[in-house]
């Protein structure tokens, strides 16, 4: 009798892993602390990328007035990018484009209201893409209480979702004007090997914003060749 009992003991815990893996909940926590390290490494690697970043609630201020949408583009890692910022006045309410292009330590933009190309300092930017593999992976990795949230299909490509905590200062490398001490939750999607593909950040970055502000920035055609040449 006690050797049937430390049998069945022992296989409980084999018993819940089976379960879960054969299920739809969340990943154990194994595989989370396995998927981090994969996200990161992969980060670190990126060459280049298409990306989308949009307000799924809220909006970004770019100057008193001005709120920002959306913006896409591609990056050549480390120093070149080319952004359209998709955004509207308030008063009047109307659409206005911004179109940036960032070639090593020059930085040029057309105006609000008009297509006029001028060199500007990077540091007007509301967003910093020099570099973005590695901030990425620093964002990743500072990730706390991650959590598997299941698989999901996306884009054609399953995935792994996972969640966690960020503080609203360690996006400072990608949003410079990200105030300090807003706690911030963040969700992943990883494709096989760990290549991150989407991810939601979800609460206040910058002073300005909403509570409830939700952002999602979308990559696509990582490591793709890319041209980015200044502005003609």
């Amino acid at each position: 009798m006690e050797l049937a009992r430390k049998l069945v003991l022992a296989a409980v815990p084999v018993l819940a892993l089976v379960l879960a893996c054969g299920s739809d909940k969340a990943p154990p926590t194994a595989e989370v602390e396995y998927s981090i390290p994969q996200a990161v490494d992969q980060l670190l690697a990126l060459e280049s990328a298409s990306f989308t970043l949009e307000h799924l609630q809220g909006t970004t201020v770019l100057v008193p007035g001005v709120l920002m949408t959306k913006a896409y583009g591609e990056v050549d890692i480390p120093d070149r990018f080319r952004v359209t910022v998709e955004a509207e006045s308030v008063s009047p309410k109307t659409y206005i484009e911004i179109s940036i292009i960032t070639i090593e330590n020059k930085t040029y933009m057309t105006g609000l209201f008009g297509r006029r190309w001028n060199e500007v300092p990077a540091d007007t930017l509301p967003f910093n893409l020099s570099g973005l593999g590695q901030t990425l992976a620093n964002i990743v990795d500072a990730i706390e209480e991650g959590r598997g949230l299941g698989q999901e299909r996306l884009q054609g490509v399953d995935t792994v979702r996972l969640g966690g905590n960020i503080s609203s200062e360690d996006l400072s490398e990608l949003i410079p004007g990200a105030g300090s001490g807003f706690p911030v939750a963040l969700e992943l999607w990883l494709a096989p090997a760990g290549l991150l593909r989407q991810v939601k950040i979800i609460g206040r970055v910058v002073p300005t914003d909403d509570a409830d502000t939700v952002r999602r920035l979308v990559l696509n055609d990582t490591n793709q060749p890319v041209t980015i040449n200044p502005p003609e």
